[in-house]
């Protein structure tokens, strides 16, 4: 028994046959689509910052570079870093510097190695006749043969009333070690 469909019921399976592709189209073309382009959307984002990241990474390289070959250029064998525990060299270097004072008095800190450069803190104090003599004993000890930088100075002139030129300097030299 076949019945013919009247034109109500052919309108009425064409928009379900019409809803049927449209929600087909949706579910598996348009849906995975639009997922995976939001996808290479934050993989192309995602990209771009790591590239902008080499970028400054290379450009902090090359400046650098640039810079080593400006140390290297005016100085051929710039200071290195000690190894660490190098307390021995440092006192005689310490005491080949401070014996043109007229008398000194070291005093040594805890050592900071809290990273990979060590940290050697030494308060000194000296005396010396003349201001020339403490200027020339201070620049021998930023030039020491080993990494230093001289901290929390003071001079002062004539401390002592009984030598007419006298000078009195204070301060913390620290030397760095690489542990």
């Amino acid at each position: 028994m076949t019945r013919n469909l009247m034109p109500r019921e052919w309108l009425l399976l064409a928009i379900l046959a019409v809803l049927l592709l449209v929600s087909s189209y949706l579910m598996f073309f348009y849906l995975p689509m639009s997922t995976e382009r939001d996808n290479l959307q934050r993989d192309i984002e995602s990209s771009r910052l790591e590239l902008e990241v080499a970028q400054i990474q290379v450009e902090n390289k090359q400046r650098m570079e640039q810079e080593l070959a400006q140390i290297f250029a005016q100085n051929p064998n710039p200071i290195g870093l000690a190894h660490y525990d190098n307390v021995q060299a440092v006192m005689l270097e310490l005491h080949s510097i401070l014996q043109a004072a007229d008398d000194y008095a070291l005093s040594f800190s805890t050592v900071d190695a809290s990273q990979k450069i060590v940290r050697r803190s030494i308060s000194l104090n000296f005396t010396s006749g003349s201001y020339a003599s403490a200027r020339q004993i201070l620049q021998r000890l930023n030039d020491s043969a080993y990494r230093c930088m001289l901290e929390s100075l003071s001079i002062n002139i004539n401390p002592n009333r009984n030598r007419a030129n006298s000078v009195a300097v204070n301060g913390v030299i620290v030397f760095f070690e690489y542990q």
